[in-house]
C-alpha cells in the first residue's frame, strides 16, 4: 500500500495527469506507436524533389516536432513538469499551425497530436474544451490554406476524436488515483479505531481485575501470618481472577469477547466485597440483545471499578431495569463524590470516555457525576434495539 500511495504522490498535491506514470516499457511502446504517424511524413518531407531555405525549414519545423512531442510523451508524468508541458504542448501548436498554412495542409493531421498533447496537460476541467478548441484550430488554418471542406473536416474530426479519448483515459486515471488514495485513507481510519477499541477494551478489562487483585493481595497480606487457612483462600481468589483475566485478554485480541451482565454483575459483588463494600442490587434478570447488553455489561463493570479505586465509599447500590424502550444500569456509591476525571487524565476518564463511546454507538445516554444525596452515580440508558431510538 505504501508503495502505491508514493507512486500517486502526496493527496492534493499531485499534477493534473496524477495517477502514477505508467513502467517505461508501456510508455516505451505508446511513443513508438504514435511516433510512427510522424515520422513518414517527416521523411516524405525530407525526400521531396526540393531545395532551398523553404525546404530546410519545413524539415527543422518537422524534426522539432517530433522532438517536441517525445519530450513530452518522455515527461508528462513526472512531477513537477506541468509548465514545461503547457510550454511544449503551445510549441507544438505553433509548429503545427506554421506547417499547415506555409507548407503543405496535409500536416493538419499534426493537430491530432496537439489535441492529444493539450487534453493531457491542460488545468482540469479545460480538456474537452482544449481538445474542441484543437480541432477549430484545425478546420480554420487548413481551410485557410486551401484545404478542401472534406480534408479539413476530417482533420477536425481526428482531433476530436483524439483529444476526447485521451481527456477520458486522463479522466480515468485520475479518478482512479482518487480512489485508492480514498481506500488508503478508509484502511487507515479503520486501523486507528480497531487500535482505540483494543485500547478501550484492555483498559476496562485489566483496570478492573487488577483492582480485584491488588485488593484481595492486600487482604491475604493482613491475614497472614495468623489466619493463614484465610490467607491461601484469597490468594486462591487472586490466581484464579488472574486466570480469568488472562482469558478475557486472550478473547479480548481475537475480537470475539462479548461481556454478559449477570458475569459481570457477579464480577462486581464479588470485588466490592474483598474491597469492604457493602453492595447493594436491586432489579431481575433480563433478556436483551447481545450489543445492548454487552454496553450495560461493561457500565457495571467500569462502575463498580470506579467505586472500589476512586469513591472510598462504605456502600454501593447497582440497580438493573428494563422497559418497552431502553434498559438501564444505575450504580450509586456514598463516597466523596468524585468528578467524571480524576484530574490528571487518570482511569476515572479514560474509563468513561470509552464507556461513553460504546453507548453512544448503540444511541444509548449517560450520566456521571455527585448524586443528589451526596457521592457519586453512574447511570447508562440504550435503546433495546435500533427501531426503538
Amino acid at each position: 500500500m505504501n508503495r502505491l500511495l508514493r507512486r500517486l504522490g502526496r493527496p492534493g498535491m499531485a499534477h493534473d495527469w496524477e495517477g502514477g506514470a505508467p513502467p517505461a516499457r508501456g510508455r516505451a511502446v505508446v511513443l513508438l506507436v504514435w511516433l510512427a504517424f510522424i515520422v513518414a511524413p517527416l521523411l516524405d518531407a525530407i525526400f521531396r524533389p526540393e531545395h532551398g531555405l523553404t525546404h530546410g525549414l519545413v524539415i527543422a519545423a518537422a524534426l522539432t516536432f517530433s522532438a517536441l512531442y517525445v519530450w513530452l510523451v518522455l515527461t508528462w508524468f513526472d512531477p513537477g513538469t506541468r509548465r514545461t508541458a503547457a510550454i511544449l504542448s503551445i510549441a507544438m501548436l505553433l509548429l503545427a499551425v506554421g506547417l499547415t498554412a506555409l507548407d503543405r495542409t496535409s500536416w493538419g493531421y499534426l493537430f491530432s497530436y496537439t489535441a492529444a498533447c493539450t487534453a493531457l496537460t491542460a488545468p482540469r476541467g479545460w480538456s474537452f474544451p482544449a481538445a474542441f478548441g484543437n480541432a477549430a484550430l484545425a478546420v480554420v488554418v487548413s481551410a485557410a490554406a486551401g484545404a478542401s471542406a472534406g480534408s479539413s473536416f476530417g482533420f477536425a474530426i481526428s482531433a476530436v476524436g483524439v483529444g476526447l479519448l485521451l481527456s477520458l483515459m486522463r479522466d480515468l486515471r485520475m479518478r482512479n488515483a482518487e480512489l485508492c488514495a480514498a481506500r488508503a485513507e478508509l484502511a487507515h481510519v479503520a486501523v486507528a479505531e480497531e487500535r482505540e477499541r483494543f485500547a478501550r477494551d484492555l483498559h476496562d478489562l485489566l483496570g478492573h481485575t487488577l483492582s480485584v487483585i491488588a485488593i484481595k493481595a492486600e487482604l491475604a497480606g493482613r491475614l497472614l501470618p495468623d489466619r493463614a487457612a484465610e490467607a491461601a483462600a484469597e490468594v486462591r481468589d487472586v490466581e484464579r481472577v488472574a486466570r480469568t483475566a488472562l482469558g478475557e485478554v486472550r478473547q479480548a485480541v481475537s475480537g470475539y469477547r462479548q461481556p454478559t451482565l449477570a458475569g459481570e454483575l457477579e464480577g462486581a459483588r464479588v470485588a466490592l466485597s474483598a474491597a469492604g463494600i457493602a453492595a447493594e442490587f436491586e432489579g431481575a434478570e433480563v433478556a436483551l440483545e447481545p450489543e445492548v447488553e454487552a454496553v450495560l455489561a461493561w457500565a457495571v463493570r467500569e462502575g463498580a471499578t470506579n467505586v472500589i479505586r476512586h469513591s472510598r465509599a462504605g456502600r454501593c447500590r447497582i440497580r438493573v431495569s428494563s422497559g418497552l424502550v431502553d434498559a438501564a444500569v444505575e450504580v450509586v456509591d456514598d463516597g466523596i463524590g468524585a468528578q467524571p476525571t480524576n484530574g490528571n487524565g487518570g482511569d476515572l476518564g479514560n474509563g468513561l470516555t470509552g464507556l461513553r463511546e460504546r453507548a453512544k454507538r448503540r444511541r444509548g445516554r449517560i450520566e456521571a457525576g455527585r448524586a443528589p444525596g451526596g457521592g457519586f452515580r453512574l447511570a447508562v440508558s440504550v435503546p433495546i434495539s435500533v427501531a426503538a431510538s
